[in-house]
């Protein structure tokens, strides 16, 4: 992060991307994202989801009328954006969407639901039960999405960079 002299470039950033394991740690126990898709004008829309992380994909789930739904079917192209404890990552990637009519449904809710409900880890939590048996409902779908990463980004290393560039004399005077 210097320049040509070997002066400090307080405008390049590569130093904040998240390694390997840094990705891996942040999207491994699932959680809350971002999931992103274009409507059929272009735009980009996105809405807050839960999502479970497995076999280096997203998976999310929604009612079957959900808007997303046939936008997916028409344009899978979408993004997923996870942001936890100060770090962020950004994918891009196709999207799948899973319904009852596909041969493997099956076996895709049994562990999808397992795994977002939290029955996979406690199957006797009485409340993850309940949650997994409202997940399955008639009109749902399960939303497999391919994980490419566009951007890792750790906002504490970015604090101590911003910190280090004003004591420097970048600051305002």
């Amino acid at each position: 992060m210097s320049d040509a002299d070997g002066n400090p470039d307080y405008e390049d950033l590569t130093g904040m991307r998240l390694d390997p394991d840094e990705v891996e740690a942040l999207v491994k126990p699932g959680g809350e994202c971002v999931f992103n898709w274009t409507t059929r004008d272009g735009f980009p829309v996105g809405v807050v989801v839960a999502f479970v992380w497995r076999h280096g994909k997203f998976w999310t789930t929604c009612a079957a009328r959900r808007k997303r739904v046939p936008a997916l079917r028409a344009r899978p192209q979408s993004a997923i954006v996870v942001n936890r404890g100060g770090k962020t990552a950004s994918f891009k990637g196709n999207s799948i969407v899973h319904t009852r009519d596909d041969d493997d449904w099956n076996e895709v809710k049994t562990w999808f639901y397992a795994a977002l409900s939290g029955t996979e880890h406690d199957p006797g939590n009485i409340d993850a039960r309940n949650f997994q048996k409202f997940l399955d409902s008639p009109h749902r779908v399960i939303i497999e999405t391919e994980a490419d990463l566009v951007v890792g980004f750790d906002t504490a290393r970015f604090q101590a960079f911003t910190a280090e560039a004003i004591a420097a004399g970048l600051g305002v005077d």
